[in-house]
């Protein structure tokens, strides 16, 4: 077999090149794991570490800033002096109030009978008026063709009689 330069090496020298001269790793391995799982929990472990350390800063970045926020909060509450905007809004708001009221009221029919009992009857206006009329008039009509049929067969009834 050749080596990079290009000599000819045995298999035993190829072996000694390949394996790193400095063991990073502690001589007394448990049997279950392999130099290459030791290896990559080495990696992940020192990774875990870096990042750690990277959030370990913005942890208390956004600690300083949360107890910050809650001091302004706290210091806010206990000013609580109604601003010129919420006074307008209440007084704009009890106007609306008011006005409800008062389209309450004006939808409203307005008291005209002094009786009870005249609640019973219905509201008349003027085309009920011409209804009712028409229906008397109707009505007085029907009773006069009647009372005028009736006299003219009893008047027939007494001529054939003798």
């Amino acid at each position: 077999m050749n080596s990079e330069s290009g000599q000819r090496l045995s298999v035993e020298e190829l072996k000694k090149l390949n394996q790193p001269s400095a063991p990073s790793l502690p001589a007394t391995q448990p049997a279950g794991l392999t130099r290459q799982e030791w290896e990559d929990l080495l990696s992940m472990l020192s990774a875990l570490y870096r990042l750690e350390c990277g959030n370990s800063g913005r942890l208390e970045d956004l600690e300083r800033h949360t107890e910050a926020h809650t001091a302004l909060l706290r210091e806010v509450s206990r000013r609580r002096e109604p601003c010129p905007a919420q006074a307008q809004i209440e007084a704009l708001a009890r106007d609306v109030a008011q006005m409800r009221t008062e389209l309450k009221q004006a939808g409203k029919k307005k008291e005209k009978r002094f009786c009870k009992w005249l609640d019973w009857l219905p509201d008349f206006d003027l085309t009920v008026v011409v209804k009712w009329i028409v229906l008397v008039l109707f009505i007085v009509a029907v009773l006069l063709g009647l009372g005028y049929g009736t006299a003219t067969v009893i008047s027939g009834i007494r001529n054939l009689l003798p």
